[in-house]
């Protein structure tokens, strides 16, 4: 009797074990995914930023030489 008990009571044991493991690996697949997309989502900012600061500083460029052309006349 208390061998069927202890028996019940590891595999009720085991039983919760495998659920929460399941439920853990459900979390570190999506963990896993956002980290991807979090990588993904860094590069095309710093992309982005790269442009953004190339076009700013052709625009400076630009008003510097319109300040000079204006300067002249």
């Amino acid at each position: 009797m208390i061998i069927a008990g202890i028996g019940i009571m590891l595999s009720t044991l085991a039983f919760f074990l495998k659920k929460e493991n399941i439920r853990v690996d459900k979390i570190s697949e999506k963990l896993r995914e956002l980290e991807v997309s979090l990588a993904r989502n860094c590069a095309r900012d710093a992309e982005r930023w790269d442009q953004t600061i190339k076009l700013l500083e052709d625009r400076r460029q630009d008003i510097i030489k319109l300040y000079e052309n204006l300067n002249k006349k």
